[in-house]
């Protein structure tokens, strides 16, 4: 299959064409002047403005005005806004000027990035998970510039775009070149985004084999030989940088007569759709892959699914059907643009999506144009440009109908229009209008998609006997002048348990995965401000033994359908404290917004006994502390947020368990404006922690002294460290930065997790 160019596909009236209005509203409402600040500061050239603040403003400056480029791009292509084409020039005039000013090819707003190529080239390398020489991520940062830069020329048909890509390239061989194999592979424990990608795809545009072979040097093998002997040990590790590494694979795969790449990628796939993937589509807990044997978290975290893991997946799909034509690919793809990309903007007033919660009655954060720049914002802007990227495709001269939703394509080589009317939030009812302008022999392929039990096809109000090939069904005719194919497809509701645990349940109608609002209170931050934690929904969380349960074996007898358009369904629950069953009301989960919401349900014939389940589940996560700033060790947006730093330090993941330790230093910062906390609470593996020979802490550069407290649970050791008031300093946000130094050059002990409380009366 081949798809078609963004540019010969335009959205019709639907909810999909209002996400990407949203997504053009919000990218037009970005300065681009403040964006393109990191890329003059590295260049030493004054910008007319100043940069952006939250991520863009500590240390990944540039990150979000490569996606900008890149979504620019899309955008222009999906919508032919001038304004969009006047974006992309502004952007590549600023790159231009940086990049002449540098003289290397470098341009790249990471901070000392250009510095960072001589370090590595002469053999300087520190290399932690999310850190390279004391930058964070700076190689994930400047694929977003490179793949910007490659975007606005195969998509926003930029001849100096490539060329700007191809001196971005080369400056980067002349740096990797000096790295041994060792030290290059040394270098990809860092997360590195999607170089894999970029550098295949600049050798498939200019056929330089170089390129090809850089592509394979960043062909990570600590992850590739895994997956290519089928082996899932994922658990644990960051999600996203695992799938753009794979959707390298996939690329290298359609490049390269090497079957390991296409092996890895198909198994890696199979393994993450197939055992660790949500209702919506979407996978991890706190960015991280999950136990497959486990979904407690996903149930009980307030970060859920992350929307840029689902951004690479579609990627990751659409190139492993475009290569097999495999249709099923299609069937997860669907479910995730329906239910996890589309919920992930709000369709009015414009906003991202970072994480989306699956805990009973919690809600989202929307991001803003002028506060918020995280790497969802990026993904984002981009998701939702390219709607119609695989709507329709075509193989030999047929034309596949891929997506049900409302777009037109003008396939002009073939003389033909096709205009398809369908939206699955309303209707099981999709509309083919088919025009050419002469007579066109063709097969027009239908896909008939793995959630409807029945598919009837119409030909111009006749009905026609389609033959079933490779998952489509094949109308195969000469067409003259204007016809019209109508598909019905019959559906119905569909219980999804939790993978791991059938006693939670979500339900769908078709594709369409349905939930209940829960109401608008304490939606505490839902526009997010400039903070680094301002992506996480921290408002109070409903005890899960308030979740109304489904009081029957199968979860189908409690509901029943009121209406489809709009889709409704009544599902009848047993409520905290009631007597008697009562119903709420279930709509399409893509279209609550601004709201609290419950998607999974807990299921049990005994309600009471499955209450109390839940309740000794809330009693697990309760506490005897208030929890005034935590770190979880090894994990990046935790140690991101507290302004990690540090030297010759590593974090480990054993058994999806994450920790950090060093033969140097590494340090937190933690917060407590209101100058409330009484302890520092440190939880190790090792036994041996309380020895003061095996490390040293600090506090604001103080040594802290003896233990107050230390005691061993759960096969961890768990220590408190008074804080006195000595310990602090003359800071408006009470900033408590503690240290762990490693002695004599010897390893630290393994950090799990540093909380900063505030003890509660018993």
């Amino acid at each position: 299959m081949h798809a078609f160019p963004l540019a010969d596909v335009r959205l019709q009236e639907g909810p999909f064409k209002d996400a990407q209005e949203a997504d053009v509203r919000y990218v037009l409402a970005l300065d681009p002047d403040r964006l393109c600040a990191p890329y003059l500061r590295e260049a030493g050239l004054e910008s007319p403005a100043p940069g952006y603040g939250n991520w863009e403003g500590d240390g990944m400056g540039g990150h979000i005005g490569g996606h900008y480029l890149s979504a620019c791009s899309q955008l222009w292509a999906a919508t032919g806004d001038d304004r969009l084409r006047e974006r992309i020039e502004h952007v590549l005039d600023v790159l231009e000027r940086c990049q002449d000013a540098i003289g290397t090819g470098f341009v790249g707003g990471v901070p000392g990035g250009a510095a960072l190529g001589e370090e590595l080239a002469a053999g300087v390398l520190d290399a932690d998970t999310f850190s390279l020489n004391g930058r964070w991520v700076p190689l994930y940062n400047l694929h977003k510039t490179i793949a910007g830069l490659l975007d606005a020329a195969t998509i926003g048909s930029s001849d100096r775009a490539l060329k700007m890509a191809t001196s971005w390239a080369d400056w980067w061989l002349s740096v990797s070149r000096r790295l041994s194999d060792e030290a290059f592979e040394e270098m990809l424990h860092t997360e590195f985004g999607g170089m894999t990608e970029a550098f295949a795809a600049l050798a498939d545009v200019t056929g330089r084999p170089e390129y090809l072979a850089e592509s394979q040097r960043f062909a990570h093998r600590e992850v590739l030989d895994p997956l290519v002997e089928g082996r899932d040990v994922l658990d644990g590790l960051h999600a996203n940088t695992q799938i753009a590494k794979v959707v390298g694979y996939a690329r290298l795969a359609t490049l390269v007569d090497d079957p390991r790449y296409r092996d890895a990628a198909e198994f890696f796939w199979r393994t993450v759709t197939g055992r660790r993937t949500v209702a919506i589509g979407g996978n991890s807990v706190r960015e991280h892959f999950h136990a497959v044997d486990d979904f407690t978290t996903m149930i009980s975290e307030r970060q859920g699914p992350e929307t840029c893991n689902t951004y690479n997946m579609l990627k990751l799909t659409a190139l492993l059907y475009l290569a097999s034509d495999d249709v099923s690919y299609l069937d997860f793809y669907e479910r995730a643009t329906l239910n996890h990309v589309l919920s992930s903007q709000h369709p009015t007033r414009g906003g991202f999506v970072y994480f989306t919660p699956l805990r009973p009655a919690h809600y989202r954060v929307y991001s803003q144009p002028e506060t918020s720049m995280w790497c969802c914002v990026g993904s984002g802007m981009e998701s939702h440009a390219r709607y119609g990227s695989l709507v329709f495709a075509q193989s030999d001269g047929d034309l596949a109908v891929n997506l049900y939703l409302a777009a037109t394509l003008d396939w002009a080589d073939r003389g033909l229009t096709a205009h398809l009317e369908a939206d699955l939030l309303t209707s099981d009812t999709a509309v083919l209008h088919l025009a050419v302008t002469s007579p066109l022999a063709l097969a027009v392929r239908l896909r008939r998609p793995g959630w409807a039990h029945d598919v009837h096809v119409d030909v111009d109000d006749e009905p026609v006997e389609a033959e079933e090939v490779g998952g489509y069904l094949v109308v195969r005719r000469t067409w003259s002048g204007t016809h019209t194919v109508t598909v019905r497809f019959d559906t119905g509701l569909t219980a999804e348990p939790l993978l791991d645990d059938p006693s939670w349940v979500a339900l769908r109608w078709g594709p369409v995965v349905l939930a209940a609002r829960a109401g608008e209170d304490r939606l505490d931050g839902l526009l997010a401000d400039e903070q680094r934690m301002g992506h996480v929904a921290s408002g109070p969380t409903r005890p899960l033994a308030a979740t109304p349960v489904i009081a029957t074996t199968d979860a189908l007898d409690a509901a029943v359908l009121v209406s489809r358009d709009p889709l409704e369904v009544d599902l009848t629950v047993w409520q905290d404290g009631a007597d008697a069953p009562t119903t709420v009301r279930l709509t399409p989960f893509a279209a609550i917004h601004d709201a609290r919401y419950t998607l999974y349900w807990p299921v049990g014939t005994d309600v009471a006994a499955r209450r109390a389940q839940l309740a000794a589940q809330d009693r697990a996560e309760a506490s005897d502390v208030v929890v005034v700033a935590e770190v979880v060790a090894g994990e990046q947006q935790p140690e991101s947020d507290h302004e990690f730093a540090g030297e010759h330090t590593r974090a480990h993941t054993v058994d999806g368990t994450h920790t950090r330790s060093a033969t140097g230093w590494f340090s937190y910062a933690l917060h407590d404006p209101d100058r409330v906390a009484t302890l520092l609470q440190l939880t190790w593996v090792e036994p041996d922690v309380a020895d003061p020979r095996a490390h040293e802490l600090r506090i604001n550069g103080t040594v802290l002294g003896t233990p107050a407290r230390t005691w061993v649970a759960d096969g961890v050791v768990h220590v408190d460290h008074v804080v006195e008031d000595a310990l602090r300093v003359d800071d408006p946000d009470g900033r408590l930065v503690l240290s762990v130094h490693s002695r004599d050059g010897l390893a630290t002990p393994d950090l799990l997790r540093v909380r900063l409380v505030v003890p509660q009366a018993a």
